[in-house]
């Protein structure tokens, strides 16, 4: 049920963006929430697979990536 209420607002919405982190690029699922040519943007972050990222690129979807090893090699030096 909460597939379809996802659906639904999926349907009335005029832009799609997703936010994931990177580890659901290389996991699979039998579920399909909706098609990839819905999507106009993925936020993520640095560690998508390379190949993730072409695909999206490739899907004409905006790929936005957050770094995230800098600050994490900060925070571990200063902690």
């Amino acid at each position: 049920m909460l597939i379809q209420a996802e659906q639904k607002l999926i349907g009335q919405a005029d832009e799609l963006v997703v936010l994931a982190d990177s580890s659901k690029f290389s996991a699979r699922s039998s579920l399909i929430l909706c098609p990839l040519e819905r999507i106009s943007t993925v936020i993520t972050d640095d560690r998508i697979p390379d190949s993730a990222a072409n695909m999206l690129e490739q899907a004409d979807i905006h790929l936005i990536v957050a770094e995230t090893s800098a600050a994490q090699t900060k925070a571990t030096s200063n902690g």
